[in-house]
């Protein structure tokens, strides 16, 4: 039996966030919202991040906030899978502590990249803990917890991509959206230098392209996180074996950092 339909009241965990004059009435909505819904991409990875109506529509619901009161800004939460959930933030809080022994992956990285920010947001520290005043603490996120991770997972390098342009604009910033060949199910959110470029790529969207600029890749992995997109060039006539070619010869110094650049080519080939 479904445990929601039984309106489960037991709290498995609980959140509290730390820091000066922090208070549940000065927390705003949105902030607990979206560290809730990280937490929620830690136990249920997507490999497009859906924005909030999306995941109100697809009914995620696995966390439930039970007896909030205004004693402090702590809210105990209840889980639909409550061993799995405690493990996930355990490892989430072994991972904080040894960075280096990590093979991090970009679902893993994202909710505890929200989770920082939110807590440099709240100028607080966010805990993860049993219930209870002496509860064991699984995780702790603070400011500086994924600039920390950050340094370790990945490599930034001048380079050129190769990918389908999905999208291009953006209400506060210009940004173009990118799927990648060797990484097709996720699209690469990526900032670009000018709104003048922003405009020429808008004439090349639902095609291929090749952008060059400052690309950040996942260390051991080498999926590419995201790309600050300074020039770019349509797709030339010839195969993508060529295409691919010329992007590995304009990789730059960057290339250096790979310990097998040819088996990292080819897997972008899919070979």
């Amino acid at each position: 039996m479904d445990i929601r339909s039984k309106g489960k009241s037991t709290p498995d965990f609980e959140i509290r966030l730390v820091g000066p004059d922090v208070k549940p009435w000065r927390v705003p909505m949105r902030a607990l919202t979206r560290a809730l819904n990280a937490v929620q991409r830690l136990m249920e990875p997507t490999m497009d991040e859906p924005s909030e109506g999306e995941q109100e529509r697809r009914g995620e619901a696995a966390l439930h906030l039970v007896r909030v009161t205004s004693g402090s800004a702590k809210y105990a939460v209840s889980a639909d899978d409550p061993v799995r959930t405690i493990k996930t933030l355990t490892d989430a809080g072994t991972a904080l502590k040894y960075p280096n022994a990590q093979e991090w992956d970009l679902d893993l990285l994202s909710p505890l990249e929200t989770l920082s920010d939110v807590a440099r947001s709240l100028t607080c520290s966010i805990e993860f803990k049993e219930c209870g005043k002496d509860g064991v603490v699984f995780a702790t996120f603070d400011s500086g917890s994924y600039a920390s991770l950050a340094a370790t997972a990945f490599v930034v390098g001048e380079s050129s991509v190769y990918g389908y342009l999905e999208r291009v604009g953006g209400a506060t910033e210009q940004r173009c959206g990118l799927r990648l060949p060797n990484q097709p199910s996720r699209m690469i959110y990526c900032t670009v230098e000018t709104e003048d470029l922003v405009r020429k790529l808008g004439t090349h969207i639902y095609e291929n392209v090749q952008v060059s600029g400052t690309v950040t890749w996942l260390r051991k992995a080498w999926r590419v996180k995201t790309v600050h997109v300074k020039d770019f060039e349509p797709s030339k006539t010839g195969s993508i074996l060529e295409t691919l070619d010329r992007i590995y010869e304009a990789g730059g110094k960057v290339w250096d950092d790979v310990d097998d650049p040819d088996r990292l080519i080819a897997e972008m080939r899919g070979e």
